[in-house]
């Protein structure tokens, strides 16, 4: 489940900026349909079921989405659809000198399995700049893998087997280590293929098959027909 997505010097976004789905400490007018809306994952944590980005023309919503969007692709497809030459598919934000050689900023935290997660990176055209992964299995949270200009360093858990020395410039570790069956990283990427469902209505082509699925269901026909 998509607990926050970060993003920053990206298109439109200079700084960074967070979306989340975490309920804020406020009673509602109508409490019944504000707990309707909440998800406790303890007693800590309580999420939202639903959430709604609004604001003017170009103000950013649809450049949240497709940074979403980039960075659910990059994870699952940057270390078997892109060769050691490919520059990276980065558009940073361009009204500014303060930032133009800085790289871009992307960072997810979701729970999976109730372990909480906290996976990032930042890059430019050219190369991964650095890369991290932490978890909470307890109640402090904990480095799975930190990388940083080349050099990637890995707990014991992760049995990365290697993994690092494989992994190119342009290539993040996260993925090469899906690639080399490493569980922890094929479990992400099974989360993000499977359950996180990037869907705008600017291009529809890359979730017409995800809807088919899901009219094929039987539970679903069923609703769709009456």
């Amino acid at each position: 489940m998509l607990i926050e997505f970060s993003v920053g010097n990206y298109r439109s976004f200079k700084d960074v900026v967070t979306f989340s789905m975490v309920a804020a400490d406020l009673t509602a007018d109508n409490n019944t349909i504000h707990n309707d809306n909440l998800f406790a994952v303890d007693d800590d944590l309580k999420l939202l079921k639903s959430a709604a980005i609004y604001g003017a023309n170009a103000s950013g919503k649809s450049n949240l989405i497709k940074a979403l969007a980039f960075m659910k692709w990059f994870m699952i497809n940057s270390s078997r659809q892109t060769q050691s030459t490919d520059d990276i598919d980065i558009e940073t934000f361009r009204l500014s000198l303060e930032t133009e050689n800085n790289p871009s900023f992307f960072e997810i935290v979701f729970l999976l399995d109730g372990i909480k997660y906290r996976y990032g990176f930042e890059a430019t055209t050219k190369k991964i700049v650095s890369e991290w992964l932490y978890y909470i299995p307890n109640v402090r949270e904990s480095k799975l893998f930190e990388r940083k200009e080349g050099q990637i360093n890995t707990i014991k858990r992760y049995q990365a087997n290697g993994v690092e020395k494989l992994t190119r410039d342009n290539a993040l570790f996260l993925s090469v280590s899906a690639q080399f069956n490493i569980k922890i990283a094929e479990d992400i990427l099974n989360w993000l293929t499977n359950s996180l469902q990037v869907i705008s209505g600017l291009n529809d082509s890359s979730y017409r098959s995800f809807t088919v699925k899901c009219l094929m269901e039987n539970e679903n026909k069923t609703k769709s027909s009456t």
